[in-house]
């Protein structure tokens, strides 16, 4: 099939850019972009505007992927960790002068370049092309089966368009059956969710935008909108979603609006749309498969409240400090803060037991062992007048381990800031591995035993992940590039750099070549 054509996205049809050079500004690589897969590690190079891929094999290898001519503009990596979605221009030359052959940007005008945005599915280390589709589109959202993917206009992204769009519908790409369908919804969305079977597989998409929800049926062939929901019948009154999820049995869609205390429940069954009255406007909303509530917290307000689907009613718990974000943990809900807040608090959702745990600084990230025993908080240095070690900890970024298990917390102080962090465990140990900003090692702790160590880096670290393989990737502070793969259980260490100059000095190709 033919590349997705997406036009007016970004420079958009006619509006040009400033020649092959300008994009000697942009960085080699972007080490925090870069995606792991069962193919290795798929990395973008912004200047070159190619695609390298890194192996994760004994040594790595790289390679650029051939997405075709023209420039990659950004990549969507699907749940599976098997198929990526790339943006890439493409370039057209209409001049007006005798005929003659142009095969690069860099031997046509500027005013006689056109430039569109197509999407190709990349997968097994190839790119295969997919057909022309009219539309605007610069964003993805994929269905946790992986099989589907919904293409839509993201107005949080900073583009520049420049001619007539049409904003009302959303391309629905079939991954496994490679078919895509264009489906008018009737406005612009602006976010995606699905709604999946009792085995997991995806059969509706519900379509968010202001003021309307829309329900496509993924299992009509083609895919088509099957209903409209408006939430406003009042062309005064905006309701915009800030938060949304589906249901565990996908029975209803739950929409939170942005300053409002109501809460939408839309029936995806019998169409109807209920309003549940909250405490306040939700900073933050988890629907719990394990439990089957909705978990909703307030950020100034200091109270969780919890929504039960069968009965649509709620009840709430009051805390000491309000919490802006929560993270599920089995039949558990975990409330943290990313402002000020000292308090962290875990919640049983059966019977609404609430643990308080007390953080030496505010958290700026949590995340949650594998095995869902203990939660590592990152905390940033408050500064303040405290005394004795409590001014220790105020001046110095930190860690904290989080026992879930009890109300037992440990802190640590940081050299650096807490950048990011990752977990393994073989049933036996249950390592942490911490990286932090500006320092050349990776702090490693054994979250039982709590034996600790250092894992010595050539260069400052940038990001951390895992690899489908079962080793930790590095991406690094190297303007040529440079990343790491660690195994956790031995500690060895392979890198591999200077990918990033790949395709460098290659012209970008035109897509084609127009002539009067």
């Amino acid at each position: 099939m033919s590349p997705l054509l997406l036009t007016a996205l970004g420079c958009g049809w006619n509006h040009l850019p400033s020649g092959h050079g300008r994009y000697e500004n942009l960085p080699l690589w972007s080490p925090g972009q870069a995606v792991p897969t069962e193919d290795g590690l798929y990395v973008p190079l912004p200047q070159a505007g190619q695609l390298a891929l890194i192996t994760d094999a004994s040594p790595p290898e790289a390679r650029l992927i051939d997405l075709g001519p023209g420039r990659l503009d950004r990549i969507e990596a699907a749940p599976d960790g098997r198929s990526l979605v790339t943006f890439v221009q493409r370039y057209v030359c209409t001049t007006e002068d005798a005929p003659k052959r142009v095969d690069t940007t860099d031997e046509c005008a500027n005013r006689d370049l056109e430039v569109n945005t197509e999407l190709v599915v990349v997968r097994g280390g190839e790119a295969s092309p997919g057909e022309d589709l009219p539309g605007a589109y610069n964003a993805v959202a994929f269905s946790q089966d992986a099989r589907f993917a919904t293409a839509f206009f993201d107005f949080s992204l900073e583009v520049e368009i420049d001619g007539v769009l049409n904003l009302t519908g959303v391309v629905v790409l079939d991954l496994e059956r490679d078919v895509q369908t264009l489906v008018p919804v009737g406005f612009a969305a602006d976010r995606i969710l699905y709604v999946n079977d009792d085995q997991g597989a995806a059969v509706e998409a519900v379509v968010l935008s202001r003021n309307q929800v829309a329900l496509v049926d993924l299992a009509a062939d083609p895919p088509a909108l099957s209903v409209t929901y408006p939430l406003s019948l009042d062309p005064d009154v905006i309701v915009d979603p800030v938060g949304a999820d589906v249901t565990p049995d996908g029975r209803y869609a739950l929409i939170s609006a942005r300053s409002s205390t109501d809460l939408y429940a839309i029936d995806l069954e019998q169409p109807a749309i209920n309003l549940i009255e909250l405490a306040g406007a939700p900073q933050d909303m988890a629907v719990s498969a394990a439990t089957d509530q909705t978990v909703l917290v307030y950020g100034t307000r200091p109270k969780v409240e919890l929504l039960d689907h069968e009965r649509f009613e709620i009840d709430a718990v009051d805390l000491d400090e309000g919490m802006d974000h929560i993270t599920l943990v089995d039949d558990q809900a975990v409330l943290w803060g990313q402002g000020n807040q000292h308090d962290l608090y875990r919640l049983d959702l059966v019977n609404h037991a609430l643990v308080e745990y007390r953080l030496q600084n505010p958290a700026t990230s949590v995340s949650i062992a594998p095995t869902g025993e203990m939660a590592v908080a990152l905390t940033r240095a408050e500064g303040g007048g405290g005394t004795g070690v409590d001014a220790i900890y105020d001046q110095h970024p930190g860690m904290e381990i989080v026992d879930l298990r009890t109300d037992e917390t440990t802190p640590f102080l940081l050299e650096g800031d807490g950048l990011g962090t990752a977990f393994s465990s073989d049933g036996t140990n249950l390592q942490l591995l911490v990286l932090q900003r500006g320092v050349d090692y990776l702090y490693r702790l054994d979250l039982y035993t709590r034996q600790e160590g250092r894992i010595e880096l050539t260069a400052p670290p940038v990001a951390i992940g895992s690899m489908p393989g079962g080793r930790f990737f590095v991406t690094h502070d190297a303007p040529l590039g440079l990343v790491s793969f660690l195994d956790p259980q031995s500690g060895k260490i392979e890198e591999i750099g200077g990918f990033a100059t790949l395709g460098r000095f290659e012209p970008v190709e035109l897509t084609e070549e127009v002539t009067p």
